[in-house]
């Protein structure tokens, strides 16, 4: 009792007890703030508004960076996609050209009808016979139709090759949805030149369309010049030239 009694009496006199520290944040009872030291100092709002931004800068980097990152990789991705297709096509393309089968067919029905290859070219399309079939599963002979559509892309027809003159391929109408397919949509163009020569001796001249039924001697080409361009995504334009020589023809 004595020590609570001492405790109180020095407590309303003014002065700090014994073993009582006194806290160093102290605000008047007048309702002013009373000054504060260094340590119990806050965030100014300029300092909170510079903090802010600086965080949002950060933010904005990283999130572009990681955008420019993804971007990246789905344009290699489609990249990739694009190569892809440009090599499958020009493949398929020589292939077929390349194992161009001379098949003989006539102008009319008669038995004196002329006969000459069913092989028609012109600078943008090309129809012939080959044996390197893609739909046809018995095997055999297939007509093939090579073309670009406007919308499509390159397209390519195929029907087996069952028909003995001109009319009846004319009569077949490869350009329907029951023969044609599109073969590649990056394709925007593709031309034809034909390779003509007549003897050994001669250096031989291209030619921009091919008729057989026009020609003196020589029934099929012997080489076919493929040009084809290619446009990706992003508008980039590439274009291949291939140089078909027909097995069947030689040098």
């Amino acid at each position: 009792m004595m020590l609570f009694r001492f405790m109180y009496r020095v407590s309303i006199s003014g002065r700090r007890p014994i073993g009582v520290r006194q806290s160093s944040c102290v605000r008047g009872m007048s309702g002013s703030a009373a000054a504060l030291p260094t340590g119990c100092r806050g965030f100014t709002l300029i300092e909170l508004l510079l903090a802010i931004t600086v965080f949002a800068l950060v933010i904005g980097v990283l999130f572009g960076s990681f955008r420019a990152g993804i971007s990246a990789w789905q344009g290699g991705e489609r990249d990739i996609v694009f190569h892809q297709s440009v090599r499958a096509v020009t493949e398929l393309v020589f292939r077929e050209i390349s194992c161009t089968h001379s098949y003989e067919i006539s102008q009319g029905t008669t038995e004196t009808a002329e006969n000459f290859p069913a092989f028609f070219g012109s600078p943008d399309s090309l129809t012939f016979v080959t044996k390197a079939t893609l739909q046809n599963g018995t095997g055999g002979l297939s007509l093939i139709d090579l073309w670009v559509d406007d919308e499509n892309g390159l397209m390519l027809a195929e029907a087996p090759a069952l028909f003995t003159s001109y009319d009846e391929m004319l009569d077949m109408n490869l350009r329907t949805d029951e023969y044609a397919e599109v073969l590649s949509a990056w394709v925007k163009k593709v031309s034809f030149r034909y390779f003509q020569r007549e003897d050994e001796d001669d250096d031989g001249a291209w030619q921009e369309q091919w008729d057989p039924r026009t020609m003196d001697e020589q029934d099929l080409p012997l080489v076919v010049e493929v040009s084809l361009l290619f446009e990706d995504v992003r508008g980039q334009t590439i274009e291949h030239v291939l140089l078909v020589p027909l097995v069947n023809r030689p040098l």
